[in-house]
């Protein structure tokens, strides 16, 4: 069971609150790939990203009798189980191999953006494409995951407040601030555009 459109997880929701296996399988199927996505960027050990997945959604099914999760707030959720699971992972791989703990280093978002697709679709040449990937390369990792899970994920800002542990309003600024920076090193037309495919997801 998986879902075809957004408006089907209230229902599956409410099915697995209510002991039904299937509707559990579907919200993994469909959250799942969003996870391991956003999981590889903040973690480079597939593995470590792979073995946290599971624990959360295995945590998601043994309590489900005792989850009071808004159906509203899963998807942020789950995302926020994932980061703090892969940084407890980290650490304590950290620890183990006798090695000082950076979380510095642990905060990193280690990010490639998907344009692909979408760029194409705009028609943005191979040259410009490669300068907006550098140009995204220069954000700070906050940055760079304030606009993948903005743009990228279509998370709310409160959503994102909570998973990157920032307020609202923090939240707002980031991205204005990442916009601002992506605007002094790009040209009108390549900023343009991206801005536009940015305005739909708004």
């Amino acid at each position: 069971m998986t879902v075809k459109n957004t408006s089907d997880i209230p229902s599956l929701w409410g099915s697995f609150l209510s002991g039904d296996d299937k509707a559990f399988a579907g919200i993994y199927h469909s959250f799942a790939p969003d996870l391991l996505s956003y999981g590889k960027k903040l973690s480079s050990d597939n593995n470590l990203v792979s073995d946290a997945l599971q624990e959360i959604f295995l945590d998601l099914y043994l309590k489900r009798n005792k989850s009071h999760i808004p159906v509203s707030n899963l998807k942020a959720y789950l995302f926020t189980s994932l980061k703090n699971t892969i940084r407890k992972k980290q650490i304590r791989n950290k620890r183990f191999e006798n090695k000082e703990v950076n979380d510095k280093l642990l905060g990193e978002f280690n990010i490639e953006y998907s344009f692909q697709d979408q760029l194409i679709t705009m028609e943005i040449s191979e040259e410009k494409q490669a300068r907006l990937q550098k140009a995204i390369i220069t954000l700070s990792p906050g940055q760079k995951e304030i606009i993948y899970l903005k743009f990228e994920q279509g998370l709310e800002y409160p959503e994102i407040a909570q998973l990157m542990s920032i307020t609202i309003e923090s939240a707002r600024k980031q991205l204005y601030r990442a916009l601002l920076s992506l605007r002094h090193v790009l040209d009108n037309e390549v900023f343009l555009t991206l801005f536009t495919y940015f305005r739909k997801k708004i």
